[in-house]
């Protein structure tokens, strides 16, 4: 990103959301994290005018997360003030939901207890049909993490707006259109999985609205305040490979339009 640094300013700066490193086990990953966190230190202090790094985004150890592991992390994250999300690495197999939940109640006891609240990453595709969670398990954490009051944000996968089928994958894509009127109607309405499988499933782009109210899905209504107060909070943002397919897919639904982008 170096190259790029002087396009931006202290009034409009490079806003940063750092990736860590993986790491086999508890000591690696600490090593890693402990090494990453060296990296955003020299990088503000060496461009602390044109940037901002406010997130860091971490993959824990493939397996479930202890209490200790995560009083760990915010003890050594806590000096850089970052808003921190903990991807877990689970294998994508017949365990992964029993796993996935036990995580989230370890997550969420710990942020009962501690000031620096952990938040949720799911990865939401990759490069193969295998790397795809289905949309029963992007349930899960929609309604998990919002039963546990935690913050969740999406990545990989999440090119295009709506579910479809993809050949480069040879399997459906998930919309990030989908995944966060989803997200936001299990919040406001209660769904259970169930229903919140539906809206990740539907591929017609025209049961999807935004009108002067919020965002409607079929007859059910995410009010603009609520968008608002769940997009800063709770359901926060996804990371995407492309940044031009996510933008001309909006645009080619009519959603906005390219002068929106410089208001």
């Amino acid at each position: 990103l170096i190259p790029y640094v002087s396009m931006f300013s202290k009034e409009r700066p490079l806003i940063i959301s750092a990736l860590g490193s993986r790491g086999n086990n508890k000591i690696e990953f600490l090593n890693s994290l402990h090494a990453d966190l060296e990296i955003v230190r020299s990088f503000r202090n060496e461009y602390k005018r044109n940037i901002k790094i406010d997130i860091c985004e971490i993959p824990l150890p493939p397996h479930i997360p202890d209490r200790a592991l995560l009083q760990t992390i915010t003890k050594v994250i806590d000096k850089s003030r970052l808003q921190t999300f903990c991807e877990a690495t689970i294998p994508l197999d017949r365990d992964w939901e029993s796993k996935i939940l036990e995580t989230l109640d370890i997550i969420a006891a710990h942020n009962n207890e501690s000031d620096l609240l952990l938040g949720f990453k799911l990865r939401t595709g990759g490069v193969t049909a295998k790397a795809f969670p289905t949309s029963q398990q992007i349930a899960t954490v929609l309604v998990g993490c919002r039963d546990r009051d935690i913050p969740v944000k999406f990545t990989a996968g999440l090119h295009h707006p709506i579910r479809m089928y993809r050949e480069e994958v040879n399997t459906r894509m998930h919309g990030f259109l989908n995944v966060f009127t989803a997200g936001m109607l299990a919040h406001i309405k209660k769904l259970d999985i169930v229903s919140t499988v539906k809206i990740l499933d539907d591929e017609k782009s025209k049961n999807f609205k935004f009108t002067d109210k919020g965002l409607q899905w079929h007859d059910l209504t995410v009010p603009t305040s609520e968008i608002i107060r769940l997009r800063e909070k709770l359901l926060c943002s996804y990371g995407s490979c492309s940044f031009d397919e996510p933008r001309e897919d909006l645009r080619a639904l009519g959603i906005y339009s390219i002068e929106e982008e410089w208001r």
